[in-house]
């Protein structure tokens, strides 16, 4: 991935280095800004850039030069076709899918793009990465209960659960989850006639208050599981490259496949992640059948990520990978292809 500095990116902007900081700030151009006592530094991938330049439909770099800057250019970021809605999935734990979903919400959000994180894991292991807290008695758990003793529900009731969360370069919300949300999901089942649509009526209720909704599902078959892929538009899949997952891939889509027969609810499979590559030969055979079965069900992306431990140092911070900005440019090469996905996401938008 190609990274400019700041003197850089204002040779290619035709701009001096004051209006490019002015620019880099405001985030016309989405950028990963470091602030010390000393100076502060910018960090500019180069895919950033373009992307600004198709959203603010500018055809050139020195086009930034005549933009007219205000407070409503922002608003240039939001979605024309409304809130899309992606679950990230495996039915397999230790896969890595909630580093992938963490930091494809945060990608999205330094994309200029509102963000809710939706934690559906009774694991709550998306809550605790960007906050490190629990949020026992409130969490999304506790709008299940809401909703099973038949009490009023309105967006003001949602939000009292939502989560601001804010990072240097971008923020996002989330609505975390708790260890007993599985228990009170499957109760559910007993009080509703279509107990599958209920996260959806509670998402119903705040979507237009964002861009995308990121849902963080268990690993593992159920409601919740349900739950999340009948409120999604899109699934993405993560896997690694080992042998029972590439198997459990197979099953996984035949469980979307069942939500849409059985509910008319139209959810496919928009990408599938490989995570925790390693160079080896065996990795590379699960890599070209994870490729060969997405080829044969129509799914375009299938993207890899380099086994690192910086995921896990970056969710030990409680920040996002590329916040973490110890060794920036190794980390966005190792997020290359979750960026990637959000700025593809985020144009069709």
């Amino acid at each position: 991935m190609e990274v400019l500095k700041l003197n850089d990116t204002a040779k290619l902007l035709h701009l001096s280095s004051e209006e490019t900081k002015d620019i880099l700030d405001k985030h016309i151009i989405p950028n990963i800004k470091k602030a010390s006592k000393s100076r502060d530094t910018y960090h500019v991938p180069k895919l950033l850039i373009d992307y600004a330049l198709k959203i603010l439909s500018l055809n050139k770099a020195k086009e930034f030069k005549k933009l007219h800057i205000d407070d409503t250019t922002l608003n240039t970021y939001k979605n024309k076709n409304g809130v899309k809605t992606i679950s990230f999935s495996n039915l397999k734990g230790g896969v890595g899918k909630t580093s992938i979903a963490a930091n494809f919400a945060y990608n999205m959000a330094l994309l200029n793009k509102r963000v809710l994180l939706v934690d559906m894991d009774s694991q709550a292991n998306s809550s605790r990465y960007f906050a490190n807290q629990y949020f026992t008695g409130r969490s999304i758990k506790s709008l299940f209960d809401k909703m099973t003793r038949k009490e009023q529900m309105d967006a003001d009731t949602v939000k009292e659960f939502i989560i601001p969360i804010e990072f240097c370069n971008a923020k996002l919300d989330l609505l975390p989850s708790e260890l007993s949300l599985g228990r009170i999901v499957e109760f559910s089942r007993s009080v509703f006639t279509m107990p599958h649509k209920k996260l959806n009526d509670i998402l119903k209720l705040i979507k237009d208050d964002y861009d995308f909704i990121v849902i963080d599902t268990p690993p593992s078959t159920g409601l919740s599981l349900h739950m999340s892929l009948f409120a999604s538009d899109y699934v993405s899949i993560v896997t690694d490259a080992e042998d029972f997952s590439v198997n459990g891939l197979s099953e996984l889509n035949m469980e979307i496949k069942e939500i849409v027969d059985e509910t008319d609810h139209i959810v496919s499979v928009d990408s599938i992640f490989i995570n925790k590559v390693k160079k080896s030969n065996i990795h590379g055979v699960y890599i070209e059948a994870i490729a060969n079965l997405a080829l044969s069900e129509g799914i375009e992306n299938v993207f890899t990520v380099k086994d690192s431990t910086r995921f896990k140092e970056s969710q030990n911070l409680h920040i996002p990978l590329v916040e973490y900005k110890k060794e920036l440019e190794k980390k966005l090469v190792i997020a290359d292809s979750i960026l990637s996905y959000a700025v593809e996401k985020a144009m069709e938008a």
